[in-house]
């Protein structure tokens, strides 16, 4: 007969590190992808904070000249990296700005949009 059994078998263990294995790497994706949309998420503030310093300034001088602009496009290289790029354009009293950096093979987007009196 046989006789009372203790401890685990070899294939018990194996089993519960695989499992154990899983979740750990199940974590450190998860952990990846957090980083990844902290990050994402800081460009966009920062480049939300560039577009309103554009618009708020424009506002309080009248208008937007070519060394404002300039001196725009030189902080959103800096702050986003070399490959963001910079576009302002006026139609009547409206100013639209927009600021595109790549993510991930992509290009995000924001845009801004207001209303300049001279």
């Amino acid at each position: 007969m046989w006789g009372r059994e203790s401890g685990m078998t070899l294939l018990e263990v194996l089993v519960a590190m695989t499992v154990l294995a899983l979740g750990v790497f199940m974590a450190a994706a998860i952990q990846v992808h957090g980083l990844h949309a902290s990050d994402s998420v800081r460009r966009e503030g920062q480049a939300l904070q560039l577009l309103q310093g554009m618009l708020e300034r424009a506002r309080a001088r009248g208008a937007l000249s070519a060394v404002d602009t300039a001196a725009w496009r030189g902080q959103v290289a800096a702050v986003l990296g070399g490959q963001a790029e910079a576009r302002a354009s006026f139609t009547a009293d409206w100013l639209m700005l927009e600021v595109s950096w790549p993510v991930a093979g992509q290009r995000q987007v924001l845009e801004l949009q207001g209303r300049v009196q001279p």
